[in-house]
């Protein structure tokens, strides 16, 4: 029924114009679409002669490895079974690759089992030999980290710290030893070797506060550093190995809650000595703008330099910028000035210069930029209309990076200095169905909501030759994300921009919103006053780009659908429940129907104040279901880890009960996104884009 609803309303539409045969031949299909590569988890050696990085291609998920200008793939799993790749790590000697095979548990200390296999997968460490010899199981957990002569591994299984030694038997590598290193109160993670190998920092979690603390392997000891009435966080050591510093942040009130918005205390560099001892604040935000840590997209946020300085990330003017302090103490100095922000960092070498991921010189996409210590100016290391991201120093002067753009999937690329000539790495192969040639230029638009706030969105308009389209809006989820006019960084997020690129390919003109909330637009932007359950703020985003839409003269506005991802959900949900009549259809990917029961309880303490529960309920699109009366497609995965399964349960009933539309698709052992099975994704956007566009 669903193919001939679709086959129906394309006649319908392309009989309305002239060129409706070319339109038609040049439409594809989900599937099609759905099968570009994505290229995730890109790292490189210490020694800078080696990159390796994780590539889905259609559910089956590998690594490749380039060094000496060869890639290769080094690992053979070749089914959709939905098991992750993550934490990728290469010996100092390149001559093996430690990464993690499958996701962490949930709440109940479950591992995500997608293909429903009866006897469920584990979370693991493995160590990959580059010789030709098998995957040698390091053991059960995930975060490892590889010391810095490559003769150990250290990592986390049920929040405790394990270690092992790594040796080579003849041509084989093997790991030996395994065992669990020390037993603590709390959770361990954040696992940092100092450079001697002798010492490993740690944050040891422990509820509502947390500790950094320093394991000294061969005293078999723990020490803590400088412990107090705080949020510890981020450990690194100094090139030498004879100090620590971390991010130290205020620990939580006794009136926390999802309502409570500060103020506290500021958060503070400190530095210890390498046994936890004279610990001292070196650097304090201040008050107003910048006094919570707003973290990198990165593991490590603190970096130093061969001269003891420390780079860290602050908002202090408005805008996550990258600044430097001495280890010794003193003032902030800012080392990437402007208007935008900074996202993700990695170094050169233990010493060098900053690398980072940035919207700077263009708000709208990603590229790489470079910055010393010294103060010099930052320097554009990429540029032009694709987007790049993970910089990953090689050689001595070579950088190696993620490229994508709105044609062409992620991919590897380097640059050799002189940089502004990048080649491919290879690796994953596109496939021959996937459209590239068919695929719509995002344009970049902005407009004003109603209360004059300026909101960016990517424009996709159907190359059909029609005057009047169907129009749908896109809202992500997050909320503090960015969609960008290409593949994203997110795999889930350039699913859905592939989502985008369909339903334009089928005659729908779609704008993608990035609403208040989200990152890459200034404090003020993500931190936004009245939003989700303090008052749905962004909803006015929401109407102000339906709006937008409607002045269009290729867009109906009797044809509007809306869809969207977790927060996206959420927004559509809302649009449903409150405007129907702009809304004809919806499409909610496991939404938040209802803030005050999604944040009511915290260990056993009901959350916020009588009047809090009451704006978040208001805030809610369970509050103004009454009026909801378009159809919506409804689907979430029961293993979601972000939003609880009650939360699609519940208004499913509601919507039931007053007669409205409900088609339902439940994915049972997916998670939140429900993309783990490449096969569940095609199931998933087949169904639910079939139900948009037949009710369009």
């Amino acid at each position: 029924m669903r193919r001939l609803a679709i086959a129906l309303g394309v006649i319908l539409v392309a009989s309305t114009a002239k060129p409706a045969v070319a339109a038609l031949a040049k439409t594809f299909s989900m599937e099609a679409i759905l099968s570009a590569p994505f290229v995730d988890n890109l790292t490189s050696s210490s020694d800078g002669n080696a990159i390796a990085w994780s590539a889905d291609e259609r559910g089956l998920r590998n690594i490749y490895f380039n060094a000496s200008g060869s890639t290769r793939r080094i690992s053979s799993y070749f089914s959709d079974d939905g098991q992750e790749l993550s934490d990728l790590s290469i010996l100092p000697d390149d001559s093996g690759v430690v990464f993690v095979r499958g996701s962490g548990p949930n709440g109940q200390g479950e591992t995500a089992n997608p293909a429903s296999i009866a006897t469920p997968p584990t979370q693991d460490v493995w160590l990959l030999d580059l010789d030709g010899g098998k995957p040698v199981h390091v053991g059960l957990g995930g975060q490892p980290a590889v010391s810095p002569h490559g003769d150990s591994i250290a990592w986390v299984s049920h929040g405790q710290m394990w270690l092992a030694r790594i040796q080579r038997q003849g041509a084989t590598l093997r790991v030996a030893g395994a065992a669990q290193a020390f037993t603590i109160r709390g959770s361990v993670r954040g696992l940092r070797w100092a450079p001697v190998a002798r010492q490993v920092a740690f944050v040891n979690d422990r509820g509502d506060h947390s500790f950094v603390a320093i394991y000294d392997i061969a005293r078999h000891s723990i020490s803590y550093a400088s412990p107090g009435f705080n949020s510890d966080d981020y450990p690194e050591w100094s090139p030498d190995g004879s100090s620590l510093a971390f991010v130290r942040m205020p620990g939580l009130r006794e009136d926390y809650s999802e309502y409570f918005l500060g103020p506290e205390a500021p958060w503070s560099i400190w530095i210890t000595r390498a046994d936890g001892s004279a610990g001292h604040a070196v650097w304090t935000a201040k008050a107003g703008v910048g006094w919570q840590f707003y973290a990198l997209d990165d593991n490590s946020q603190l970096f130093w330099s061969s001269d003891n300085q420390i780079a860290f990330p602050w908002e202090g003017d408005g805008w996550r910028h990258m600044y430097a302090v001495p280890a010794a103490g003193g003032l902030a100095r800012l080392l990437t000035p402007g208007q935008f922000e900074v996202e993700s960092v990695t170094q050169r070498g233990r010493n060098g210069a900053i690398t980072y991921a940035t919207n700077e010189g263009d708000i709208d996409r990603r590229n790489i930029w470079q910055v010393a210590f010294d103060g010099s100016a930052p320097l554009a290391l990429t540029s032009g209309p694709d987007d790049q991201w993970a910089p990953a120093p090689i050689r001595t002067s070579g950088l190696a990076f993620v490229n994508a753009g709105y044609r062409y999937p992620t991919a590897v690329e380097e640059e050799e200095a002189p940089l502004g000539l990048a080649r491919s790495l290879g690796g994953a192969a596109v496939p021959s169905e996937y459209p590239a040639a068919d695929l719509v230029q995002p344009e970049l638009v902005t407009f004003n909501a109603p209360d004059g706030l300026l909101i960016h969105a990517q424009l996709f308009v159907p190359n059909d030759g029609l005057a009047v389209h169907p129009a749908i809006v896109f809202d992500h989820g997050g909320s503090e994300r960015q969609m960008l006019p290409g593949f994203h960084y997110l795999e889930f997020y350039s699913n859905l921009y592939e989502s985008n690129q369909f339903y334009a390919n089928h005659g729908c003109v779609v704008l993608s919103i990035n609403y208040r909330s989200g990152i890459m637009y200034g404090h003020d932007f993500r931190m936004a006053p009245h939003v989700g359950k303090l008052g749905a703020a962004e909803y006015r985003d929401v109407l102000a780009g339906a709006k937008f839409l409607q002045s269009r003269t290729d867009v109906d506005p009797k044809r509007m659908g809306i869809y969207g991802l977790s927060y996206g959900g959420y927004l559509t949900a809302l649009a449903l429940a409150r405007n129907s009549d702009i809304f004809k259809v919806g499409v909610d990917f496991a939404g938040v129907h209802n803030w005050a029961t999604l944040t009511d309880w915290d260990d056993g303490h009901q959350v916020g104040t009588p009047e809090e529960r009451q704006i978040a309920y208001d805030s809610s699109p369970i509050a103004s279901v009454a009026t909801w009366r378009s159809p919506v497609f409804l689907s979430q995965g029961d293993d979601d880890r972000n939003v609880a399964f009650s939360q699609g349960l519940d208004l499913a009933q509601r919507l039931r009960a007053q007669g409205v539309e409900v088609e339902q698709l439940v994915i049972p052992n997916e998670t939140h996104e429900e993309s783990l099975l490449f096969a569940h994704m095609v199931e998933l956007y087949n169904a639910s884009s079939a139900f948009m566009l037949a009710h369009l």
